[in-house]
């Protein structure tokens, strides 16, 4: 992916226009969480560099899904941002988040709330965000930058990436605040290097929690971590479940079908599990240098914190592609990467 970020930069450098005004947010309430205690979160990974076309039925889909669905809580990594003119016509968006918000909001009966957090790009010019789009009310918004390592090289040269981990406090009616952590880990980087950022993740969300503790905590995003690769990512991953946050989905799978953590999108083996690699969506750059498609890897996940429990978990969006042939083949793709959806009973 970063690889494709670096072609599509050195395109459009040169290129920069004036910075275009946000409109203001909306609040919500997920007046239902009182009456079900049950808050419904999907995460997914959108690709920046989608075609006009191809973005535009995403959100659509997406849209359809949370609205089908209840989805209280979307959490986004590499939504796009662009002010120059010949950008937002090839891409289709000035602001990508901005532009799913609107479609969510012209078929939810209740708003979506939007809170954006800077991750890496040409400001004013092409640059990537993590953003929350949230029915429940944001009552605080903030986020700092994770070590930032080298992911990718262009012509012998390293090229770093700017990483962070985003936190939204969201007020669930009867049920206190639940305190949301949207991060995005590097790509193609060493394995000391992801273990560092998840340290450093650690550090960020250990000290919020100290300055003000929450009953609920939910943790997800893109973690660029496949434990089939070897001992280096399991242990990362495991730094994370040593940290006191639960795989929900993995949980699930194990509780309701007896799947062991060790099949889960295994060895690159294309399943209903794998969250990359499974989905005929690719960006504009992949396309223009011909790249393939990624291995099928499970890379994007939702972690639970404290007494709450995933009564359902699901992953979203991977009906297959000409590598892998069908998977869920009734399924819309809408990114290159699948969603994680799951439905979380909350406890008092």
């Amino acid at each position: 992916m970063y690889y494709a970020w670096t072609v599509l930069l050195f395109l459009v450098l040169a290129l920069s226009d004036c910075a275009s005004k946000r409109p203001p947010s909306v609040v919500g309430g997920c007046q239902d969480i009182a009456k079900t205690g049950q808050l419904n979160v999907l995460t997914l990974n959108t690709p920046f560099d989608a075609p006009a076309a191809t973005r535009q039925t995403s959100w659509t889909d997406v849209a359809e899904f949370a609205v089908a669905n209840n989805v209280h809580v979307l959490m986004l990594q590499e939504a796009v941002l662009t002010d120059v003119d010949q950008l937002q016509k090839l891409l289709g968006t000035a602001d990508s988040a901005q532009d799913l918000q609107r479609i969510l909001n012209q078929r939810s009966p209740e708003p979506y709330d939007l809170r954006m957090a800077w991750e890496t790009g040409v400001p004013l010019v092409l640059s990537t965000a993590n953003a929350v789009l949230s029915r429940c009310a944001i009552t605080r918004h903030f986020f700092t930058f994770l070590p930032i390592e080298s992911e990718s090289v262009f012509e012998g040269i390293q090229l770093k990436i700017t990483r962070n981990v985003q936190a939204a406090y969201l007020d669930l009616p009867a049920y206190g605040s639940l305190h949301l952590y949207n991060t995005h880990l590097c790509s193609a980087c060493s394995t000391q290097a992801s273990q560092q950022q998840v340290q450093a993740l650690l550090s960020f969300v250990k000290d919020a929690e100290a300055k003000v503790p929450s009953t609920h905590a939910l943790l997800g995003g893109d973690f660029n971590l496949d434990r089939s690769n070897g001992a280096a990512e399991q242990a990362a991953y495991t730094t994370l479940i040593q940290a006191g946050f639960r795989d929900v989905y993995a949980d699930y799978r194990k509780s309701q079908f007896g799947e062991a953590l060790d099949i889960l999108c295994w060895n690159g083996v294309a399943d209903i599990h794998c969250t990359e690699g499974v989905s005929p969506v690719q960006g504009l750059a992949d396309k223009q240098t011909g790249a393939r498609f990624s291995k099928p890897a499970r890379i994007d996940y939702l972690f639970l914190h404290g007494t709450d429990r995933g009564q359902m978990s699901k992953v979203l969006f991977n009906p297959g592609n000409a590598a892998t042939g069908p998977i869920n083949s009734g399924e819309p793709a809408v990114s290159d990467h699948s969603g994680v959806f799951a439905q979380i009973l909350l406890s008092r």
